[in-house]
Order: structure tokens, then sequence, then C-alpha cells
């Protein structure tokens, strides 16, 4: 694929395949997209930035989740740089979290 032919569904799908560290340690896996912490996609180019909306601005697995972000996007080649930022603005809720049929119509959306 080339940098040209991506889309924001491209990448939600890649962001789909990237779990949400605390849904794993607390027995119900899932992933960031479904856990609702993707806040925006926006591509240009070659390049990839992402804001994530976490479950807590103090998060210990940003770090973590920043560098496997950025890892698995470069995957989808075209890719050349990839920014992961936190929003401020808005605090993630329960109510973000998506049934995988909801996060599928997003995908389809997108």
């Amino acid at each position: 694929m080339s940098a040209d032919s991506l889309t924001r569904s491209d990448v939600l799908a890649m962001l789909a395949t990237i779990p949400e560290p605390c849904a794993i340690a607390l027995g119900d896996p899932t992933n960031i997209v479904s856990m609702g912490l993707v806040e925006s996609i926006e591509i240009s180019q070659s390049s990839v930035a992402i804001e994530l909306c976490l479950t807590d601005t103090a998060c210990v697995h940003y770090p973590a989740m920043k560098r496997y972000i950025a890892d698995t996007l470069r995957e989808l080649g075209g890719v050349t740089q990839t920014q992961v930022k936190i929003t401020t603005d808005v605090l993630w809720t329960p109510d973000r979290r998506q049934t995988a049929a909801i996060a599928k119509l997003i995908a389809r959306q997108c």
C-alpha cells in the first residue's frame, strides 16, 4: 500500500489489532479502538497522527502503547512518520466503549 492510498479505515483496522493493556489486566481483553481510546486520526502523505483519549491521563502504559502504535502503523507500508499524543480536552468515560458491531460500522464509515 502506498501512502497516497492510505485511508482512515486502513488506520482504524490496524489500530484495532492493538490490545488495550488495562482491559487485558482486568480479564476483559479488547483493543484500543473498541475501548474508545482513539479520539482522532490525521493522515498527511506518509505521516499519520493519532490522538488518544486515555482512561487515565497518567496511564503508565502510554509510552509502550505509543511505540506499539507507531510500529503497527509502519506495517501499512508507505507510513514513515507517526505521532501519537494524548488529548487533554476530552475525558474518557465508559460509554466510549464500543461493541464489535459498532466498531465495524465505524470502520466502514471512515
